[in-house]
């Protein structure tokens, strides 16, 4: 018995050990408030970072979409059997029952959004990656070759800028950019807690008086300063 337990002992360190060789990351991480166009400054970003590797295997992606397709795929659902936990209001008490007894298989909101962190947890440990949403800021926290932003703007400017990509009123423009921040913000919610944003982002740039080439340059600056290749 004690020579197994002396093996155990043996190969676990051995299994951490090389874990600990394995270095996680690096990657991006951009929050966005509605309406800053997160994936324009993403698509962006990864262009610029890419047109200085050589190596086509050392290639940065740009992630966001995928995110929710491989949850999906991963819980064995349509991928929009779960795409409220992004858009629409959380389940209540009564589509909570109703889903349990109408579908073989139920899912409850906590179970989705723990598999999408274990999607975003996977992506970001590989490494070279710019994930849009998804609580990346959270969940790859732990990563130390990574630099979290958080894109803001004035409501106002956000509500012009809903106006125009869907040719709405100020008013209708005004009342969805409400909605998706109260969405995203319960989104969030489950991840974060009550943590501020001051313990959560390295990097907050304001959409409104930088321009994108400007927030670029600014991300790129601080991942060259922390070694991120």
């Amino acid at each position: 018995m004690e020579n197994l337990f002396l093996h155990y002992m043996n190969e676990r360190k051995k299994r951490e050990s090389e874990t600990a060789k394995h270095e996680l990351g690096p990657v991006i991480t951009i929050s966005r408030e509605y309406g800053c166009y997160g994936g324009e400054i993403a698509n962006l970003l990864t262009q610029r970072i890419n047109e200085k590797i050589d190596v086509k295997r050392d290639q940065w992606v740009f992630i966001s979409h995928q995110v929710l397709h491989d949850a999906a795929k991963a819980l064995d659902v349509n991928p929009t059997e779960i795409t409220h936990i992004f858009g629409a209001e959380q389940k209540s008490f009564f589509d909570d029952m109703f889903s349990i007894f109408s579908s073989d298989r139920y899912l409850s909101d906590a179970q989705i959004k723990r598999m999408l962190a274990q999607v975003v947890r996977s992506y970001s440990e590989q490494g070279r990656a710019i994930i849009v949403g998804r609580a990346g800021c959270v969940v790859a926290k732990h990563i130390e070759k990574s630099v979290h932003v958080r894109l803001i703007a004035p409501l106002d400017w956000r509500i012009n800028q809903i106006k125009t990509r869907f040719n709405i009123s100020t008013s209708a423009a005004a009342a969805k950019v409400k909605e998706t921040d109260k969405r995203r913000e319960n989104f969030m919610e489950f991840y974060r807690g009550n943590k501020p944003d001051s313990e959560l982002f390295d990097l907050i740039l304001n959409r409104s008086t930088l321009s994108s080439e400007e927030i670029v340059e600014q991300i790129c600056l601080l991942c060259e300063r922390r070694g991120m290749k």
